[in-house]
């Protein structure tokens, strides 16, 4: 289902057309786009081609490095999306793996496949295509400040919008459970080791936030598993070596960091978490579900445990505790507007009440206890007061998924065959709502040729791709500039191509060409320099318009054709777009965009 989008965008393409196929975050699947690009011409070691800043060019990315080479067959957008329906179909076995290290219910383990494939939370019902603010009424919009529920737009952290929109993402959630599973089987063996070993630092190259998150559930899982008795100074050896895999990438990744100034800005980019409020919305379904399941959960009495338990009354306790702790923090999130929700104090104290919680909730089985683990540490783990916080919600459905089965379950267990196959239709069409929204977005953005971006066409007309054709016979270092995309005013349930597209990105994903503002976190000063690529083409002085040029050492210009824009008076204050045709020789002349050597 995955890729029934692609493949309806390739069917639908207009004559002459090609499909872009990134729907959702057109700008960062371009950042993917040009480092293959750079393996296609041959390079290991990757630079940034969205700046024309200098860079020494180590940036080492296994993952689209093989996808590089994958393209010289298939294409760069064909090889994007293949190895997202390769990984999607590879993480459902791998869940199926760690789902039946914790419970041996055949019926619950396929059913908790399917829950956390498809499970979402309450982002159906105030469902937008673009941006994470409510504009349409809706009485859930104070309850969030008026912000969407995460699973509206957060990709990263559910499973079937990482399907449908990043390859990346499901490489890494394999990644993350091949690691959780080494360790859950290295208690009685050295042999996963070397999985773990190996899955830590591919996972540490491709997606380094990741193996903090994973730290952060194997130190509680830890605590947990000393208060079941289960810690053994073997196993902790072993899970400590897996965790050394990750050390030659981290090495490496803070080597580039001191050597590369353009990475160093890169990495500084704000990516601040949402309001917890947005959070526990986008996962309250399968909140409730999973909050039913370790109320149930009887451990009292039980001889088939291999750790100690906590008794049945401090369980019981623990989750409505738990309980009490989500709505505090619901309450307090109140006063979080923008930035950090908490501080590295504030962060300790919830981290180590979220360890607290762990260990009383323990069933003493080690898969369930690692779940827990990571269902609890991962609504914390999104806070810990660094830049990039807000990709360490990386996955959190699939642990609150897997233990929301474990509740769906036990309320269907006891019911009769009849009832019980329509509380899993009922369930599932409720727990897959906001994945078919999802589904839905991707088809309407491809039939409006749009991203979510606003900017970003779905389908490259065949003047740009003459352009792009240009570009890839030229020889060598290629720096190029175009005008910054400007969208058509979004109405609320109207959609449309961009007014002028955004090719910059493009230009750099699909030619290797490095353009001077390409993207919002990959270009240093992006704001200031979109600004000035703008006014370049709507500033009439040519003397200063070669000057600018010459400055940033720019040797091609895509240049929008006025005559094709006659409204852009009305969406740039008055300013109408130059005839740059005067820069220098027109390569090619379309109808709507023009490619130009500068001072040929």
């Amino acid at each position: 289902m995955a890729f029934l989008p692609y493949l309806y965008g390739l069917l639908a393409a207009p004559p002459g057309s090609a499909l872009l196929g990134v729907p959702i975050a057109a700008d960062d699947n371009m950042v993917y786009a040009a480092w293959m690009r750079q393996a296609m011409d041959g390079r290991f070691l990757f630079d940034n081609r969205f700046t024309l800043d200098a860079q020494p060019g180590l940036t080492i990315h296994l993952y689209f490095w093989f996808l590089g080479i994958l393209a010289k067959g298939l294409g760069i957008t064909l090889a994007l999306s293949a190895a997202r329906i390769v990984f999607s179909g590879l993480f459902v076995w791998a869940v199926y793996q760690l789902i039946r290290r914790v419970t041996t219910d055949n019926y619950v383990q396929k059913l908790g496949v399917i829950v956390t494939v498809i499970g979402g939370g309450l982002g159906f019902l105030v469902w937008h295509h673009f941006g994470i603010a409510h504009t349409k009424g809706s009485p859930l919009a104070p309850l969030t400040q008026g912000r969407l529920p995460v699973d509206v737009w957060q990709t990263e952290a559910f499973v079937f919008p990482s399907m449908l929109e990043n390859g990346l993402f499901m490489a890494s959630l394999c990644l993350i459970i091949a690691v959780f599973i080494a360790v859950l089987d290295s208690r009685e063996s050295w042999r996963p080791v070397p999985y773990g070993v190996l899955a830590m630092a591919v996972l540490m190259n491709i997606h380094s936030y990741d193996v903090l998150l994973i730290t952060f559930v194997l130190v509680a899982f830890l605590v947990v598993s000393a208060a079941s008795r289960l810690v053994t100074g073997a196993w902790v050896a072993r899970a400590a070596v897996i965790g050394l895999g990750a050390v030659p990438s981290a090495l490496w990744f803070m080597y580039v960091l001191r050597q590369d100034a353009v990475f160093q800005a890169r990495a500084a980019t704000e990516t601040y978490s949402p309001n917890f409020q947005t959070v526990l919305m986008g996962f309250s379904v399968l909140i409730v579900l999973a909050l039913i399941g370790l109320l149930q959960t009887k451990t009292d009495g039980r001889d088939d445990l291999i750790g100690k338990p906590a008794s049945d009354r401090y369980r019981q306790m623990a989750v409505w505790a738990t309980v009490i702790l989500m709505v505090a923090a619901y309450g307090l999130a109140l006063r979080h507007a923008e930035g950090y929700w908490m501080g590295a104090l504030a962060f300790g104290v919830g981290f180590g009440l979220v360890i607290a919680l762990a260990t009383q909730l323990r069933t003493g089985h080690p898969g369930h206890d690692l779940v827990l683990c990571w269902a609890l540490i991962g609504l914390l783990a999104p806070y810990f007061p660094a830049l990039f916080q807000r990709k360490l919600a990386m996955g959190l459905a699939v642990p609150w998924a897997i233990l929301a089965t474990l509740g769906f379950g036990w309320l269907l267990g006891q019911r009769e065959r009849g009832v019980r196959n329509l509380g899993v239709a009922f369930g599932m069409a409720l727990l897959g709502a906001t994945s078919l929204q999802w589904f839905a977005r991707d088809l309407t953005l491809i039939r409006a040729n749009v991203s979510n971006t606003t900017v970003h066409p779905m389908y490259l007309s065949p003047n740009v791709q003459q352009i792009l054709e240009a570009l890839d016979r030229q020889d060598g270092r290629k720096t190029v500039i175009a005008m910054p995309g400007i969208p058509r005013p979004i109405e609320v349930d109207r959609y449309d191509t961009p007014y002028l597209p955004d090719l910059n990105a493009i230009l750099s994903g699909l030619t290797g060409a490095y353009t001077y503002a390409g993207h919002w976190s990959e270009t240093p000063n992006y704001n200031q320099r979109r600004g000035d690529a703008t006014m370049l083409f709507l500033v009439p002085d040519l003397e200063a318009r070669r000057a600018f040029l010459q400055q940033a050492g720019i040797e091609y210009v895509v240049a929008p054709v006025p005559e094709a824009f006659p409204q852009i008076e009305e969406l740039t204050q008055g300013r109408s777009i130059s005839d740059m045709r005067d820069l220098g020789e027109t390569l090619v002349d379309g109808p709507q965009f023009r490619l130009i050597r500068v001072g040929g």
